[in-house]
C-alpha cells in the first residue's frame, strides 16, 4: 500500500469512529430551545455563558446524571477520534507535499496537530464542566479558546484540502466539488464563530464532507497506475 492508500485508510477509520459517536451520542440537551438544530455534543462545545451550559447539561449532576454520563462517554472516546482525524489531516497534506514536491503543503499538515492539541485541551474542560462544583466561568473561557482554535484549524485545513484537489486537473468533477465544499467549510466556520447557534451543524457537515472527498481523492490516486 502506498502513502495515499494509507491516507485513505486513516480516513475510513475516521468515518467509522464518527458513526460510532453518532450512535452513542445523546439526542437531546437538558433544556431544548425551539429552532436550535445542534446536536448536544456540538451545543456543549458552543456554550459561552453559564446559562448556555445549564441549557445543555442541566442544573446539577443528580438530576441529569444519565445525560452527563453520556456526554462524558462521548468526550472520552473523542480522545481517540481526535488522534485519528489529526493524523489523517497531517498525513494527507504531508503526502500531497511529497507527491507534488512542494513543501508549502506541510504548513497545512501542521493544522492536524494544532486541531488535535486544541481538542485535547477542550475535552479536559468539557469533562470538568459536567462535574458539580466546577469553576464554570473559568472552564468556559478555557473551552472557548480551545474550541475555536480547533474549529478554525479544521476549517482552514478543509479549505486547503479543497485547493489541493482543485490543483489536480485529472479529476475535473472532484476538483470542482472539493474547492466549493472546502471553501464553504471555512465560511461556515467563520459564520459559526459569529452565530454559534445557527451555523455549527453546517460547519461540521461541510468539514466532514471535505474529509470524505479527501478519502475519495487519496484512494483514486493510490489506485492510479504509476507513470
Amino acid at each position: 500500500m502506498n502513502r495515499f492508500g494509507l491516507v485513505a485508510l486513516l480516513g475510513v477509520v475516521v468515518f467509522v469512529i464518527t458513526t460510532w459517536l453518532a450512535v452513542i451520542s445523546p439526542k437531546q440537551v437538558a433544556h431544548p430551545v425551539e429552532g436550535d438544530q445542534r446536536d448536544p455534543i456540538l451545543a456543549f462545545e458552543m456554550v459561552r455563558t453559564p446559562a448556555d451550559l445549564t441549557a445543555v447539561i442541566g442544573e446539577d449532576r443528580a438530576d441529569y446524571a444519565e445525560l452527563r454520563d453520556a456526554i462524558d462517554k462521548v468526550n472520552r472516546i473523542d480522545f481517540l477520534y481526535m488522534t485519528v482525524y489529526g493524523a489523517f489531516i497531517a498525513a494527507f497534506f504531508a503526502t500531497i507535499a511529497s507527491a507534488r514536491g512542494d513543501r508549502r503543503w506541510l504548513i497545512l499538515s501542521a493544522l492536524g496537530i494544532v486541531a488535535l492539541l486544541a481538542d485535547v485541551r477542550e475535552n479536559m474542560a468539557l469533562l470538568a464542566m459536567t462535574q458539580d462544583g466546577a469553576d464554570v466561568a473559568g472552564l468556559i473561557d478555557t473551552m472557548f479558546v480551545s474550541t475555536w482554535i480547533k474549529w478554525f484549524a479544521l476549517g482552514i485545513a478543509a479549505a486547503g484540502a479543497g485547493l489541493a484537489l482543485f490543483e489536480d486537473r485529472t479529476m475535473p468533477v472532484l476538483r470542482l466539488i472539493g474547492v466549493i465544499v472546502g471553501v464553504a467549510a471555512l465560511g461556515f466556520t467563520v459564520a459559526s464563530y459569529i452565530d454559534p447557534v445557527r451555523f455549527p451543524q453546517y460547519m461540521a457537515l461541510a468539514i466532514f464532507v471535505t474529509w470524505l472527498l479527501q478519502v475519495i481523492y487519496a484512494y483514486r490516486v493510490s489506485r492510479a497506475p504509476a507513470v
